[in-house]
């Protein structure tokens, strides 16, 4: 039984579509929202997605869809609707909007490429105990995450609790 609304519910379950590697940070940008008290607005991962890979069902890595919202935001889904692969012009003026959502802080290893941006167990904890969610890529699962907080799993064994893009 789920503890609060599903996502279908708030429609961010990414469906049968290959891009929870866009799910993943956008999640992020919801969390941090939250954590600022801004207006819970329902963000699409499609926009990202859609974008970066033209419409196609394509998986990428998260700190690709992160590079994207950082420098484009990601737009609301009243503008575009989740689960649209449709691409907007360069120009169209939702993209303005989407500017609202972006990206402006963050620790990212700029040097290495996207598929290759892991942070260590260590990193990532300190960054969740600083409630910043992390965007987790699991090669082994071909899926990527948004880690929400740590977890006790056992006495002096931790674990991440995520966010996951299929569905609670």
């Amino acid at each position: 039984e789920p503890v609060g609304p599903v996502l279908d519910d708030l429609g961010l379950d990414q469906g049968q579509v290959g891009y929870c590697w866009a799910h993943s940070t956008t999640q992020a940008v919801h969390m941090i929202r939250a954590i600022m008290n801004q207006p819970y607005v329902p963000l699409s991962a499609y926009s990202v997605a859609a974008t970066i890979k033209n419409g196609a069902d394509e998986g990428a890595w998260g700190a690709l869809s992160m590079d994207f919202i950082i420098k484009r935001g990601v737009w609301p889904q009243s503008l575009w609707p989740q689960g649209d692969r449709r691409v907007r012009s360069s120009n169209d003026p939702g993209w303005e909007e989407a500017k609202k959502y972006m990206i402006t802080d963050g620790w990212e290893e700029l040097q290495a490429a996207v598929y290759d941006r892991n942070m260590t167990f260590d990193q990532m904890m300190t960054c969740l105990l600083c409630r910043i969610p992390v965007i987790v890529d699991f090669n082994w699962w071909s899926h990527s995450v948004c880690a929400a907080d740590p977890v006790e799993v056992e006495p002096g064994s931790f674990g991440i609790r995520i966010w996951n893009s299929w569905g609670d």
